[in-house]
């Protein structure tokens, strides 16, 4: 089954971590993938020592896509691409998988909508229940999927200016 979790709110990671975890809980094998982040997430130091829950690595540290060169920015597209082939061939092996900030793939331009929409149906064939995150999302991907929800930020501290907290929002 497809879960969407979407939106401008807090909580869309937080919500497919969790669900790893229950999934891990119930002897699930789990696989996490987080784009888009660096691999100094309190999460994945916790992620890391479940059983049946496999973390895909990240780079230790990552720029925004804004700050990148066209060699990063073309760097970073062959690493996305490599990424989607490995969730593509190792499917089959996992009973969940956790695609984290995969709409972002569009959003920054690495991918086109239509060519991520097909990969979500070509990898969603099986038994296997994949969570996607991410901010936009066209209703395409929502028809597509069994679970859809949105998040919605009402009131939060970086609009004031405060930086990402360790432990709350890193």
């Amino acid at each position: 089954m497809l879960h969407i979790y979407y939106g401008n709110g807090k909580g869309k990671t937080c919500s497919a971590i969790g669900a790893a975890i229950r999934a891990a809980g119930n002897g699930f094998r789990v696989l996490v993938v987080q784009l888009f982040k660096a691999s100094a997430t309190g999460e994945r130091s916790i992620l890391s020592g479940i059983s049946g829950i496999e973390l895909y690595p990240c780079p230790k540290e990552l720029k925004f896509t804004f700050e990148m060169n066209e060699s990063e920015l073309e760097s970073e597209r062959g690493r996305y691409e490599r990424t989607l082939e490995y969730i593509k061939d190792r499917r089959e092996q996992y009973d969940m998988i956790v695609i984290d900030e995969f709409f972002t793939l569009s959003d920054c331009g690495f991918f086109t909508s239509s060519y991520l929409y097909n990969y979500i149906k070509e990898i969603n064939k099986n038994n296997t229940e994949i969570l996607l995150t991410g901010h936009d999302v066209e209703l395409k991907f929502i028809s597509l999927s069994d679970y859809a929800t949105k998040f919605e930020c009402i009131k939060h501290p970086f609009s004031a200016g405060a930086p990402p907290r360790a432990g709350v929002e890193m």
